[in-house]
């Protein structure tokens, strides 16, 4: 058959696969092994005792229509680290998450547990991934809830310097590096690790300050990706989203009960 006896929808599905060819890249690429380097420290004699920087719950408001969340997550300076600790919950999966960063806000690792919300097994059949940055590569080590391993790199266009992962409070992070006044935006390579984990570059963007109905107040307003709006206070910590996530207090009706309390997280010795 001939090009000019082909349908034209046909043509035009092909020519649109040759575009989009270069965005879906494969990225994950299965290794044999990958260097197995230290729970990230400072150097002897510098003081690693956590300090709180922010600790925040948020949860569901009146107008989110998508299904009840519950985020809890916790900021510290650990000596020359910061550490950024969330808990996710909704009702198809829980998502525990530690994020190690420099002192330069730039990620060294991640590590993730997800786990079944009313799961009979203690342990809540976790999924971990743990996710080095400090690699010329990304290195994945993942061990899956029947205690099976395996080891991936993912090679993407460059190293990411910003992070997108479960829950909002992660972007804080992010938008305190950033440091944007309003209307400025910056375009970094970011590793989103929800769900099939990627590298690319991200646009973060800070819009004019807006008074928010629920927060009594005015907030700070960013964009990820286009169109995944956040809200902060002043110094750059995440108070909720356009989609309805607020603070625990400003939430309407008591706070729900944990879905679920399986072993406690250990981001050191897992997987």
């Amino acid at each position: 058959m001939s090009l000019r006896d082909r349908p034209l929808t046909v043509l035009l599905l092909a020519a649109a696969a040759l575009l989009l060819a270069p965005a879906c890249k494969r990225q994950h690429y299965t290794v044999e092994r990958i260097p197995e380097l230290p729970y990230p420290s400072c150097p002897p004699g510098v003081d690693m005792t956590p300090t709180v920087l922010m600790d925040r719950k948020l949860r569901s408001g009146h107008t989110d229509t998508r299904l009840p969340i519950v985020e809890r997550y916790r900021i510290e300076k650990r000596g020359c680290l910061v550490a950024a600790v969330v808990r996710q919950e909704w009702p198809l999966q829980i998502a525990d998450v530690e994020v190690i960063y420099d002192e330069q806000l730039l990620p060294l690792r991640i590590w993730r547990r997800q786990t079944v919300p009313g799961s009979k097994r203690p342990d809540g059949s976790p999924d971990f991934k743990r996710f080095d940055l400090r690699t010329p590569q990304i290195t994945v080590k993942h061990k899956n809830d029947k205690g099976e391993v395996d080891l991936e790199e993912i090679r993407g266009p460059g190293k990411p310097v910003a992070l997108i992962g479960p829950g909002r409070g992660l972007l804080s992070l992010w938008i305190r590096k950033a440091k944007l006044n309003p209307g400025e935006k910056v375009r970094e390579l970011a590793f989103d690790f929800r769900g099939v984990e990627k590298i690319a570059p991200v646009t973060l963007q800070r819009h004019p300050d807006r008074s928010i109905d629920w927060l009594g107040g005015v907030a700070q307003v960013y964009t990820v990706l286009g169109r995944e709006a956040v809200f902060t206070d002043r110094e750059g910590f995440v108070l909720g989203d356009l989609a309805g996530l607020v603070l625990d207090e400003k939430a309407p009706g008591p706070a729900p009960r944990p879905m679920s309390t399986f072993e406690p997280p250990d981001p050191v010795h897992t997987p």
